[in-house]
């Protein structure tokens, strides 16, 4: 499920395993949450992130998650989407117990690191 209509378009996503994906996507400059997240310096909203990442977890995996538990969560450095509206991110899904499943995710922007996720997540 798309939460934000429009905020980003998945351009790619690779795999080399099951368990293992690269996705790149782009980030819509012009969405309305920008104007907000701030005024004349965009700025992508981390929570935002989150979401782009449970999103494409579910994309890859095709099924439905919800984080359970965030056990760290990096933010590296901020995001415009002007400057930088291509991103890339990492994923691996590993499973844990009979539905709960240990996301690893990891985003760039060009050469920059700009998350680093560990979260338990479950199919829903």
């Amino acid at each position: 499920m798309n939460l934000l209509k429009d905020f980003y378009q998945v351009l790619s996503i690779d795999s080399s395993s099951p368990s293992e994906c690269v996705i790149n996507l782009e980030l819509n400059a012009k969405h309305p949450v920008y104007s907000g997240h701030f005024p004349g310096n965009p700025v992508l909203p981390g929570v935002c992130t989150l979401q782009i990442i449970k999103e494409c977890a579910e994309a890859f995996w095709e099924n439905p998650l919800q984080y359970t538990q965030i056990g760290s969560c990096k933010f590296l450095s901020a995001i415009n989407p002007v400057t930088h509206p291509k991103l890339t991110l990492m994923f691996s899904l590993n499973q844990q117990e009979e539905n709960n499943f240990r996301l690893i995710a990891e985003g760039m922007a060009e050469e920059t690191p700009f998350i680093k996720l560990k979260a338990t997540v479950t199919k829903q």
